[in-house]
């Protein structure tokens, strides 16, 4: 009697993919406020425009539920702001609410690879592994944990490749679904708005001869996007660009020889082993500093995968990724502000990394199946190296990001706040942006029509004035307070400390004393 198959080996297989799901999502949401520490300013920009549109229905310059945020020389852009409206809403403004819809954000991102895996491989083992990897990879784990655009655009860039990753399937309602995640990825982050053009281009290269019905409507979905885009700008001249001519790598007026060295000498960057598996971007505000981009593990699974496009190349969906990964860095390779590589702006890369990591995966397959040393080998690897990075990052991190987060700002504020009855409070002027951690902080009503600056009069509202500390020091009347940065010059004998802000301790490290970061004073 023939031996029926068992139905058990899937539904373990399922059983397990929720269970590390589940995981995952206590991981991304176990605390959001330390790790890392502090709320840098363009978190508390959105945390405030956030609670501003969810209670009042304008953004911090009084316009009503504009398309784009105005913020310090640039605009903040509205996926993850409006994701965050509700939670503003009923959650209040805090640094754990502001980074949540980051950590949903890179849940999805990290389920929908796994599925585009699934439909790619027809390989659960390879779907549980893609799973696995992708939520230990270091430049998704850090997005998905500080409150930043752009994880709301990894999101949109794995939905829209996991609606394309199963070639004999595609519809015209995937090609639609497709071009709409492709088109909010315009308006989830910066770089987005020129790389979805180039990749709109190369879909047009791959996909027009692929007698794939419907394959166009991506691309009207995407143009409808741009159409929105463009009206947008045109009704506020500047607002797109002008933080690109300030950052990009012409700015300074160099001959065009200089600036085409430039962009190869960015644009090689990012490919370099350096970047992705060693050191990372050195800003710890993008990355922990423990390990590069990617695990370790990946890199023989992306030499793999350019292997695996080889042998599949008369499929669309490998070319396509292809030419996407080498036009992703085109955007981030024309700026030079805050140094190259910069993880954020070419952060469109690494949806399209982890399905090329796929294509690799798929080569191996046979050789994982009758192998299973290999297969344990390469699964070790990849819990070793997660391991080793997410212990760092709970313990050492924490005090290494303490001040590119400008941690203990917001609390010193709301303390001194607290102690002014009635007095000024001065704020350092050495702080970035001062008047938005004081807006974070303390939540002043925003101006009912648009302004075009409501910075000063919000401060002054809360009682609040951002000077430079010595001159703070001498203006203070008795009873005023001053809120200063460790590093500033400490004012003379008539002060008193009110708050001492710390930095976060290791714990790997107990007998480390946490450094002071901000001090709160009062003039007697």
């Amino acid at each position: 009697m023939p031996r029926r198959r068992s139905a058990s080996g899937p539904a373990l297989w399922a059983a397990a993919a929720v269970l590390l799901g589940l995981a995952i999502a206590v991981r991304n949401l176990t605390d959001l406020s330390n790790v890392p520490p502090g709320l840098y300013i363009d978190e508390s920009s959105i945390a405030y425009n956030a609670w501003t549109i969810a209670h009042y229905g304008v953004d911090e310059h009084g316009v009503h539920f504009p398309l784009f945020f105005q913020a310090f020389g640039e605009y903040k852009n509205p996926l993850y702001v409006y994701a965050l409206v509700p939670f503003a809403r009923f959650l209040g403004v805090t640094s754990d609410v502001e980074r949540l819809p980051a950590a949903m954000f890179g849940l999805i991102a990290v389920v929908f690879l796994a599925l585009a895996a699934w439909r790619v491989t027809g390989s659960r083992p390879i779907a549980f592994f893609v799973l696995a990897l992708v939520a230990l990879t270091p430049w998704l784990v850090q997005e998905s944990r500080v409150g930043f655009e752009v994880v709301s655009m990894l999101a949109t860039l794995s939905v829209a490749l996991w609606c394309l990753s199963d070639e004999r399937h595609l519809t015209p309602r995937r090609f639609i679904l497709a071009g709409l995640f492709f088109a909010l990825s315009i308006f989830a982050y910066s770089t987005g708005r020129f790389e979805i053009l180039l990749f709109a281009v190369a879909f047009a290269f791959v996909y027009r001869n692929g007698g794939f019905r419907g394959w166009w409507s991506t691309l009207a979905v995407v143009a409808a996007g741009y159409v929105v885009l463009g009206v947008w700008a045109l009704l506020h001249p500047g607002a797109l660009t002008g933080e690109f001519s300030v950052i990009s790598i012409g700015a300074d007026g160099a001959p065009l020889p200089t600036v085409i060295g430039r962009f190869l000498s960015n644009y090689v960057s990012y490919f370099s082993p350096d970047f992705l598996f060693i050191h990372g971007d050195p800003n710890p505000r993008h990355n922990t500093g423990f390990a590069g981009m990617l695990l370790a593990v990946s890199a023989p699974l992306l030499l793999l995968g350019l292997y695996g496009c080889w042998l599949r190349r008369r499929e669309a969906l490998p070319r396509f990724v292809v030419l996407c990964i080498v036009l992703a860095p085109v955007a981030a390779s024309l700026t030079n502000g805050f140094g190259a590589p910069h993880a954020l702006r070419s952060a469109v890369m690494l949806p399209l990394l982890v399905i090329l990591a796929v294509f690799g995966l798929d080569v191996i397959r046979d050789v994982l199946r009758r192998h299973r040393l290999v297969a344990a080998a390469l699964l070790a690897a990849l819990l070793v190296q997660g391991a080793l990075y997410t212990l760092d990052m709970y313990t050492a991190y924490p005090q290494r990001a303490a001040l590119a987060f400008d941690t203990g700002v917001p609390q010193a504020i709301s303390a001194a706040a607290r102690a002014a009855a009635g007095h000024t409070v001065y704020l350092s002027s050495t702080f970035e942006q001062p008047y938005i951690q004081a807006f974070f902080a303390r939540l002043p009503t925003p101006p009912a029509h648009p302004v075009a600056d409501d910075a000063g009069p919000g401060l002054r509202r809360l009682g609040m004035v951002v000077l430079d500390p010595v001159s703070a020091e001498q203006r203070a009347s008795s009873g005023d307070l001053l809120v200063v940065a460790a590093g500033d010059p400490r004012p003379g004998g008539r002060f008193t400390v009110v708050d001492v802000q710390l930095a976060p301790t290791n714990p790997m490290a107990p007998n480390v004393p946490a450094a002071p970061l901000v001090y709160v004073y009062r003039a007697v």
